[in-house]
């Protein structure tokens, strides 16, 4: 439903909705200081990681209207012990629109073999560690969720496929001005919905 008055600017305040998420990007390569054990030397799936167009998606579109890819980046290298992969983000784009803006980001990083699976079954550990998790069931083979309230209000998902590990994030606004976090319930099944979509375009 597009609004009686369109908002001149959302610029400035769709900044400060974002800028929580973009935060949450970063996968935790200073704390992956583990043991790894390639001992465990059972091939993963995935030579590398997917880029970022596996999650543009109908949900993606329904969840950030008329995203913008705004950060496309390489994460880690052949030589990193914790694989490689990208991070990226999507956001509604400022100023004045006919959609409640939203931001939508992903973290997907392949570890090597041998030990792939060990490897990434460490990286969703370590990297969500520093979070109050609860765990999700029906998402990957392992995954955990976390919500983040302050200041604006950010849900995410890690889950781990094989020897990938992916991390999926989400915050909407509560209005078009985009100057507060919309409802937690709805931002915590949107993260969901869309670790699942991404999970979904893996398999096709």
């Amino acid at each position: 439903m597009v609004p009686s008055v369109q908002p001149q600017s959302r610029g400035c305040a769709t900044v400060g909705v974002v800028a929580v998420a973009l935060g949450l990007l970063v996968l935790a390569a200073g704390a992956v200081g583990y043991a790894v054990n390639r001992e465990v030397a059972e091939a993963g799936d995935f030579a590398s990681a997917p880029e970022c167009d596996i999650a543009e998606t109908s949900v993606l579109e329904e969840l950030v209207p008329g995203h913008e890819l705004e950060v496309e980046e390489p994460i880690g290298g052949p030589q990193e012990p914790f694989g490689s992969g990208h991070q990226c983000r999507w956001a509604t784009p400022g100023g004045p629109g006919e959609s409640v803006p939203g931001v939508a980001t992903l973290v997907a990083v392949a570890a090597p073999d041998p030990g792939g699976i060990a490897t990434a079954a460490d990286n969703l550990r370590s990297t969500t560690a520093q979070h109050d998790t609860r765990e999700l069931d029906g998402i990957g083979e392992e995954a955990v969720t976390w919500t983040q309230g302050e200041p604006y209000t950010v849900s995410c998902v890690g889950t781990r496929v094989s020897n990938l590990y992916l991390e999926a994030c989400y915050t909407v606004a509560a209005g078009y001005d985009a100057r507060t976090s919309g409802d937690e319930e709805r931002i915590n099944a949107g993260a969901e919905q869309f670790a699942l979509s991404v999970l979904e375009a893996l398999s096709e």
